[in-house]
């Protein structure tokens, strides 16, 4: 009975030892891929051990007060944007609304640039769910009178 031991599986199937091919098994679907990657390596002079700290440059940045900003983003109410639930939500036809309005945004985009107001979502071909628009929502108060 012989005692395989990694080393000697590697040398009797003619392949690298482990510490040469960082223990990783090229027997899989991209096993031809990575042995030729090794094999080019070793014909570069690249290493496995390449210090990849050169490929990147350091920026240094300005250190961060932890509890200042927990401080911060636990009581800044201003900063936190309103809910669904605190907002006035309508589904609406773009034709009669948005695409009529002079703060509709400019295509490509779409949006509303009223402050306040928001187009959430195309909720299908031809409509919009918006947020808080004043003038939907004056329509809406004219045509329950």
């Amino acid at each position: 009975m012989t005692d395989d031991t990694p080393d000697d599986k590697a040398d009797a199937a003619g392949g690298s030892t482990p510490s040469e091919s960082d223990d990783t098994d090229r027997t899989g679907p991209l096993g031809d891929l990575a042995t030729a990657v090794d094999e080019r390596r070793g014909a570069t002079g690249d290493d496995a051990g390449t210090d990849f700290d050169d490929l990147f440059d350091r920026e240094d940045v300005a250190t961060v007060d932890r509890d200042r900003l927990w401080d911060r983003l636990e009581n800044d109410d201003a900063a936190a944007p309103p809910r669904d639930e605190e907002r006035e939500i309508r589904e609406i036809e773009t034709d009669g609304y948005c695409h009529q309005c002079e703060h509709f945004a400019s295509p490509p985009t779409v949006a509303c640039t009223r402050e306040g107001t928001d187009i959430l979502e195309l909720s299908a071909l031809g409509r919009f769910r918006v947020a808080d628009c004043p003038v939907v929502l004056e329509d809406e108060a004219l045509e329950s009178q």
